[in-house]
């Protein structure tokens, strides 16, 4: 059983993080300017486009990815950047509504919530998630984030949901061994390498990579750019409880445990949302 209804995150006391913005409302103070493509959604299979929906190709994502492999705590996610692979090629996307332009993969990150709350940022048919992993990818046309920010196809980001299991019956060694090691960055600004080397669709072996929702959408943090093409897969991704847990000890710049790191849902403004069929 999912949450239809989010538990009301508790509102920490203090000064905003180095970065500006905190999670402590859950994005209802940041400084947004009113907006028609605001993410995160909630999203309905009964609502959707399941015509001419975009296709996905990825690209080097079956290459093994340069050692060494990271993992972050910047004090409001846990950020691993992600290398060109052992080829020297950087893993990417090509989009097919989007020509023969070509999504760099540039980091992963992570949204959670608490031993009482559920972290997704998107909803599937009413049901949180216990989280939500961002894969980032940055339109190669661009040079810059910034230059990317400005165009609604500056960026594609998978996002892959992630279930909390006592024992899950079908486990991702990749995503496993990230998680294993956020126990190793409590305090902010920590590192700690991955123990073992890894290509992108380790992370896709329990999940159908051709079923998804897809739409037009923006960053879920400050600035909060209407740059993104979405892909939220149907397939939620299921994670030991005690390798999970490991993110609600981390600390941000005001040594406070940093949870609930999701952005609220906004207004989907009756966009186009489509839903592939899969395998």
């Amino acid at each position: 059983m999912f949450l239809v209804a989010r538990s009301v995150a508790p509102i920490n006391s203090g000064t905003r993080s180095h970065f500006g913005f905190n999670y402590d409302k859950q994005g209802r103070d940041w400084k947004v300017k009113s907006c028609q493509r605001q993410s995160p959604i909630a999203l309905w299979s009964c609502n959707t486009i399941t015509c001419d929906v975009p296709k996905l190709k990825f690209v080097d994502y079956n290459k093994s990815l340069c050692d060494p492999l990271s993992v972050i705590n910047n004090g409001l996610t846990v950020l691993m950047r992600i290398p060109r692979t052992v080829d020297g090629n950087q893993p990417s996307l090509c989009i097919s509504s989007e020509g023969q332009q070509v999504f760099e993969a540039a980091q992963l990150h992570f949204h959670w919530g608490s031993a009482l709350s559920m972290g997704s940022e998107h909803s599937l048919d009413g049901n949180y998630y216990d989280g939500e992993v961002h894969i980032v990818h940055k339109n190669a046309s661009y040079q810059t984030n910034q230059e990317a920010g400005l165009h609604s196809n500056g960026f594609a980001v998978l996002a892959l949901l992630i279930r909390n299991l006592e024992y899950p019956s079908i486990e991702t060694p990749a995503m496993n061994m990230i998680c294993k090691q956020v126990s190793s960055i409590t305090k902010l600004d920590d590192s700690c390498p991955l123990e073992d080397s890894m290509a992108m669709q380790d992370l896709f072996v329990s999940i159908d990579s051709q079923k998804y929702f897809t739409y037009q959408g923006s960053l879920t943090t400050p600035p909060c750019a209407e740059a993104v093409i979405w892909f939220v897969f149907q397939t939620p991704l299921d994670v030991p409880k005690e390798l999970w847990q490991n993110f609600w000890q981390l600390r941000d710049s005001r040594d406070q445990r940093v949870l609930n790191t999701y952005r609220e849902l906004q207004d989907d403004h009756d966009r186009p949302i489509y839903r592939s069929a899969g395998k």
